[in-house]
């Protein structure tokens, strides 16, 4: 890996930390309590963040939540720059993280699988 992927990586996860703190703590917005961030990809020249992220909310709330954090990017954006320490400030875009849930979907599928070959073998 190079010293570039190295920092992207480890100001990605500072900004994981920091951006966690700042809506469970700092964010007005309510549906922000129910958001877990899961991981920030950062741009090879650290002005650009993806941040993913999850919540415990069903499909028709996702959207509720999205427009929630993209209204809530500036102030997450404003007190990131107070907190950490960059030459300049990434530019937060949020993105919702479906890993969770396609991996749960995979399980279930597998799980399925399982049971079909054990029944077929009674």
């Amino acid at each position: 890996m190079t010293s570039t992927g190295q920092r992207t990586d480890r100001v990605g996860d500072l900004l994981r930390r920091e951006i966690s703190e700042i809506l469970a703590r700092e964010v007005r917005e309510p549906l922000a309590q129910y958001v877990t961030v899961t991981g920030v990809r950062m741009s090879k020249d650290l002005r650009n963040a993806c941040v993913y992220y999850t919540a415990l909310r069903d499909d028709d709330a996702l959207k509720d939540v999205a427009a929630a954090l993209k209204r809530s990017a500036g102030f997450v954006q404003r007190m990131l720059g107070s907190r950490v320490q960059l030459r300049y400030m990434p530019h937060l875009r949020f993105e919702y993280d479906t890993s969770l849930r396609d991996g749960a979907r995979m399980d279930e599928l597998l799980r399925g699988i399982d049971t079909g070959s054990a029944d077929e073998g009674a």
